[in-house]
């Protein structure tokens, strides 16, 4: 509770800081753009030229929080007291179901964007009930990043297929400290995205159409990727400790030289490559593995821009949203902060790949990305997932158990979605 109420102090403490925004007297037109904090400096040096080139416009960007849950604790004061502080908000993919339906936002005007511009799962992410409510900004999605020397050394390929990455792991076992895959497997939302990517490896899903029209097989299926993942633990391939591993754990793990599988997002790259790390240049990126004959999706993540419903000026909010997601931006905030786009033409943009070489095999794997579920309710979902996946894996529970918990929750929470 005292979290809570700190979450909220620091949220009315920024809506007292942005005060009010709209025209003043000499009818120029004030935008407040509210987003995370930019390192490179990009955002802000896109924002000073649209500002220039847009006389009567002023663009204000008003860096939010670093943790997400603040940002998401903050925007919800804002504009559930219909606050027009901020006009274009910078949103999580997993809130555009839960601000659309609160008519937070507004749609995206026909037009403002060719659609076929941008990859599918970015687009989808935008979207809820087949409403465009946002453009993709920049996007995210979980890669399996690989020791390509020791690969090469034992003379084999990238495994594709669960049997394959665990023959590669038993070939590669000589050194008892080095472990075989390190992932997120603490109890959080990267257990979410962990446990989707194992779910959708094996042909399953958790879409509501499936929990309500064909709940024993879905319940098969979510049985079977929590086995699968177990089954990892039990049998050494992962260690036990990885259950309590976020992002930076796991990690840590692999760039220290001490496993040779990682699933992790795009921004483990530079870390694998930089200062300090034992495994620079001989990592290689590649897509999850996955049963035979199924793909091997990713969890999509990253974020969106969206106009609030409560700007009064959304017509020039909306045009400064089509610069801020368009051509020029995405290619200058890849150059300058490596944030991967989400324009299909950026991947080939040549200085955007001078900059950032691994960007080509990395939109090989944005290729296969699914969205969690897209729901108002979907705080709860992630809950239920984490509560139950983790019993599962820790022991505490029997994975049929687990399943059956998590599925009859997850149809009551989102089966009733059409």
């Amino acid at each position: 509770m005292r979290a809570r109420t700190t979450l909220l102090i620091v949220a009315m403490a920024l809506v007292v800081a942005l005060g009010g925004c709209g025209s003043d007297e000499s009818g120029e037109v004030t935008l407040v753009f509210a987003a995370g904090s930019d390192p490179s400096g990009a955002t802000e040096a896109l924002i000073e030229e649209y500002n220039s080139a847009h006389p009567g416009v002023t663009v204000e960007f008003q860096a939010m929080p670093a943790s997400t849950d603040t940002q998401h604790d903050s925007y919800v004061t804002y504009l559930s007291a219909r606050q027009s502080n901020v006009d274009i908000y910078s949103l999580d993919v997993i809130w555009t179901a839960e601000f659309a339906t609160a008519g937070w936002i507004r749609e995206v005007p026909e037009g403002l964007i060719d659609r076929e511009d941008f990859l599918e799962g970015p687009l989808v992410s935008a979207s809820y009930d087949d409403v465009l409510y946002a453009i993709p900004w920049f996007t995210d999605a979980g890669v399996l990043y690989y020791r390509r020397d020791l690969l090469e050394e034992a003379g084999l390929d990238v495994p594709e297929t669960w049997d394959e990455f665990r023959t590669a792991c038993d070939a590669l076992a000589s050194d008892p400290d080095v472990d075989g895959y390190v992932w997120q497997g603490a109890r959080y939302e990267g257990l979410v995205c962990n446990f989707l990517e194992f779910l959708w490896s094996i042909g399953g899903s958790i879409e509501p159409d499936r929990l309500r029209d064909e709940t024993p097989a879905v319940r098969n299926e979510v049985a079977a990727a929590l086995a699968l993942m177990k089954s990892l633990v039990d049998e050494g391939y992962s260690p036990q400790s990885v259950l309590t591993y976020k992002e930076e754990d796991a990690r840590r793990v692999f760039t220290e030289g001490q496993s040779i599988f990682l699933r992790n997002w795009p921004y483990a790259w530079s870390m694998a490559q930089g200062e300090g790390s034992k495994v620079t240049d001989v990592v290689g990126i590649a897509r999850l593995p996955h049963a035979p004959g199924e793909t091997p999706y990713s969890t999509i993540g990253g974020w969106n821009v969206a106009v609030s419903t409560f700007s009064k000026h959304p017509e020039e909010a909306f045009e400064f949203l089509a610069f801020i997601a368009g051509e020029r931006s995405l290619e200058l905030r890849a150059i300058e902060g490596g944030y991967l786009p989400t324009r299909k033409a950026t991947y080939a943009d040549p200085d955007v790949l001078e900059a950032n070489p691994h960007f080509e095999r990395f939109f090989e794997v944005f290729r296969y990305t699914r969205n969690r579920p897209r729901s108002p309710e979907y705080s709860l979902a992630s809950d239920i997932i984490q509560e139950n996946a983790h019993r599962a894996l820790s022991g505490s529970m029997p994975v049929e158990d687990a399943a059956d918990q998590m599925v009859e929750r997850l149809l009551d929470t989102l089966g009733d979605q059409r």
